[in-house]
């Protein structure tokens, strides 16, 4: 059994959530509930969760200083929120998993199997940590982006990725150090989280850094070399933003 507590304020939202874990999440107990910043810290650190159901906005503070002050990290962390363009460009940097109110019954079952998943993974405070740190220096250059394998947590130098590439449901990142990380998520969603730090989607499989193209390659149906010597297609209907975007270096 998975030890699991909640933190929030609406009750509505309490009752709900603990409803479809009892009811769908035969493995996850649902050993007590916080409604406050100032009790939800107690709580934590007391009872020592696998897990934690974590609401953003409290009356005495916010999730993210809720997370400032436990002593206690060794959680697998789920937030619930309600629409917060900020907070969920967060979640998405720092592989911190979340869902939206009102709680619906197949997102917090996915949820959970990730956490469950995440259990088995060492220093799960380091999501945590950089989580915090995007949120206290969210205007700040080199930001960092956590990614996370089957047996291990990045932390990654946005500006040090160079190209990420589609493999099937899954995403392997280059990094300029000649690493080689693949994810369990496709390539679109690290588009969404990557498109305001100069990458661009060249091919159906392929997104790359502007940073590290050399050439563009127009004959022959198009391809880029970048920096490291390596060859990456451009398909026909993706050229022209291409271009367009590489011009847009010069104007910087």
């Amino acid at each position: 059994m998975y030890r699991a507590v909640i933190i929030d304020d609406e009750k509505n939202a309490q009752s709900a959530l603990k409803k479809i874990l009892e009811e769908f999440c035969d493995d996850i107990i649902v050993v007590d509930l916080a409604n406050n910043v100032r009790s939800g810290v107690e709580l934590i650190n007391k009872v020592q969760p696998q897990m934690v159901f974590l609401d953003i906005e409290m009356p005495d503070g916010t999730g993210f200083d809720l997370l400032e002050k436990i002593k206690f990290r060794d959680f697998s962390l789920i937030f619930c929120t309600g629409h917060n363009d900020f907070a969920i460009k967060a979640f998405k940097y720092n592989a911190i998993d979340y869902v939206l109110k009102p709680p619906d019954i197949e997102d917090i079952i996915a949820a959970v199997d990730k956490a469950k998943e995440n259990l088995n993974l060492q220093q799960k405070d380091v999501a945590v940590k950089h989580l915090l740190s995007f949120y206290q220096n969210a205007d700040k250059k080199n930001e960092k982006i956590i990614l996370k394998t089957a047996s291990d947590i990045y932390v990654v130098q946005i500006q040090d990725i160079y190209h990420c590439e589609s493999d099937g449901s899954y995403t392997v990142f280059y990094t300029n150090d000649n690493k080689k990380i693949t994810v369990s998520k496709n390539l679109k969603e690290y588009e969404s989280i990557l498109n305001s730090h100069n990458f661009i989607r060249i091919h159906q499989s392929h997104l790359i850094n502007l940073e590290y193209v050399e050439r563009l390659h127009k004959a022959d149906g198009g391809y880029i070399v970048m920096k490291n010597g390596s060859e990456i297609p451009v398909s026909t209907r993706k050229k022209e933003a291409l271009i367009s975007a590489l011009d847009g270096l010069n104007k910087k």
